[in-house]
């Protein structure tokens, strides 16, 4: 597995990979990726430059997610230097890591030469312990569009996955709820009925600048924040958690200090999209968390109830959760996380109870954005 899982790092030469599938491990535990903002890059100790190393910095040291994924936008105006630039931060990560095309990163270059020439192809797919992550170019018509070739490749590695049981998420760099923008285009159509007609875990994205969760009824889209240029906050990047049915969605700033909490179960309400996502009755509380030092202590509380001490179990934290006690519904679920020298990491989701485990998703946002300066 190691020399596999290196082997996809950058090293410093161009990938040659195809769109093929490129299959990582197959062991059972859960997935963790980080999917650093739009970086825009233009120059070196600019502050978006700084910002995406302080990033890369703690995502080697505290997270070591399996992979990273760069999300789109990569650089400002697609010129060598630039693409040189993300060349030598990408080139720092100590996992594997993959890349999207952004407008601006074929700026000029409708054929992304450039992009293929530092990086290499520019969709592909990957599998890991029972995910299909399928990484798609909305880039190959201007503002947005998809080619017919890409589109037969989309169904066909969406289905194979499904065939071969496994759950699939799609990263793209266009969001499909991005206000005052259209998301139209050639091949656009085709890709809406392949993730209409499909279960799709999630669909994370870029381009918008902010940072959303949109729950359309159907499916869980994540668009990131961006580093160059955030918009609702500091720059930073997004953590993913998958396993099985489990999905968990943070957001970690470069302001952000000390360990991160992360609850993977129960499914937090804006991601729930399926009755297998809706606490029925006994159940359990599972926590991710990351630090530079030791935990000392986890701990959570439903509601304004006990709080109540996790058990460590391997990377995880756990405690049983009754949800046979609660009243139907949706409630909060406080966590909070202290590593030794002091550091305090909290997180609070809203999940939902049916005993019945009858549920159909409410299309919904986190948070309401109504303005944006970058459409």
């Amino acid at each position: 597995m190691d020399s596999m899982m290196k082997s996809l790092a950058w090293d410093g030469t161009v990938p040659n990979r195809n769109p093929s599938n490129e299959v990582l491990s197959m062991f059972d535990e859960a997935v963790i990726v980080a999917i650093p903002g739009d970086l825009h890059l233009t120059e070196p100790g600019l502050p978006n430059h700084r910002a995406a190393e302080r990033v890369v910095e703690e995502i080697n040291q505290c997270i070591r997610p399996d992979f990273v994924q760069f999300i789109g936008d990569n650089v400002q105006d697609a010129t060598e230097e630039q693409l040189h630039l993300f060349d030598e931060l990408r080139g720092r990560l100590s996992m594997p890591h993959f890349a999207l095309v952004g407008d601006h990163d074929v700026k000029d270059d409708p054929e992304a030469s450039g992009f293929r020439a530092h990086v290499g192809p520019t969709y592909g797919s990957t599998s890991l312990r029972g995910f299909r992550f399928i990484r798609l170019d909305t880039q190959q018509a201007r503002p947005l569009g998809i080619s017919a070739g890409q589109i037969d490749w989309f169904r066909a590695e969406v289905d194979a996955a499904i065939a071969a049981g496994e759950r699939v998420v799609i990263f793209q760099h266009n969001f499909p709820y991005q206000i005052w923008e259209t998301f139209d285009g050639p091949g656009i159509d085709d890709w809406r009925a392949i993730v209409q007609t499909r279960r799709i875990t999630a669909i994370v994205c870029g381009h918008t600048h902010y940072g959303q969760v949109v729950n359309d009824g159907r499916n869980a889209c994540v668009a990131t924040r961006s580093i160059g240029d955030p918009e609702g906050g500091p720059a930073g990047y997004t953590l993913a958690v998958l396993r099985g049915d489990d999905l968990a969605i943070a957001f970690r700033s470069i302001e952000d200090q000390g360990p991160i909490a992360m609850v993977l179960h129960p499914r937090e309400s804006i991601l729930a999209t399926a009755p297998s996502h809706v606490v029925r009755g006994l159940d359990r509380i599972v926590v991710r968390a990351w630090s530079t030092s030791a935990l000392e202590q986890v701990r959570a509380r439903v509601d304004a109830g006990p709080w109540i001490l996790l058990e460590a179990a391997g990377k995880e934290w756990s405690a049983p959760l009754d949800g046979g006690r609660l009243s139907k519904g949706e409630h909060d679920l406080h966590v909070e996380v202290r590593d030794q020298d002091g550091g305090l990491a909290t997180q609070t989701i809203r999940f939902v109870v049916d005993s019945t485990g009858r549920y159909t998703a409410v299309p919904r946002a986190e948070p309401r954005v109504e303005q944006t300066a970058f459409c």
